[in-house]
């Protein structure tokens, strides 16, 4: 019995430690299709995860990893992004990914990625995710894998 609880509380504070964060600013609902699969895939490996509208977002609070998306503007993350990233402070080593859609060129997730590796950031799965339209089946499995990767990557 002893033993059951101990195996709880230590899930629980397992749990506790592992908090994925995913910020998105989407034109169209196709970044934020993006960013609720990376979402699902965090919360399937056992991670706690918030997926957050950039509007919306305040702080990252003790997240273990963080996932940053947006669609790609005139060849740029779009201004809340772009402001987030700006005024975030060193991270430190955490993981982290990148990720968008885009119409035409697709470059805010490279731009993304260079923002965070330059604060910091250990970018995992080696280079953005992006999706030209609206994520497809596979795609959005993409996401789910990325999600679970970020989780697994705040076990490490």
């Amino acid at each position: 019995m002893f033993e059951n609880t101990f195996l709880l509380v230590g899930l629980a504070l397992l749990q506790m430690n592992m908090r994925v964060v995913v910020i998105y600013e989407s034109t169209m609902g196709r970044t934020r299709a993006m960013a609720q699969a990376i979402g699902e895939g965090a919360r399937l490996e056992g991670a706690q995860c918030d997926v957050i509208e950039a509007a919306q977002f305040e702080e990252l609070g003790e997240a273990c990893a963080i996932a940053v998306g947006s669609s790609t503007r005139m060849t740029r993350p779009l201004p809340r992004i772009r402001q987030i990233l700006s005024e975030l402070n060193s991270l430190n080593g955490i993981s982290a990914a990148s990720f968008g859609s885009y119409g035409w060129s697709g470059e805010a997730p490279d731009v993304i990625a260079n923002l965070l590796s330059g604060l910091g950031a250990k970018l995992i799965d080696g280079q953005p995710l992006k999706v030209k339209d609206f994520p497809s089946i596979e795609q959005l499995e993409k996401c789910r894998e990325l999600g679970r990767n970020l989780a697994r990557a705040c076990t490490r």
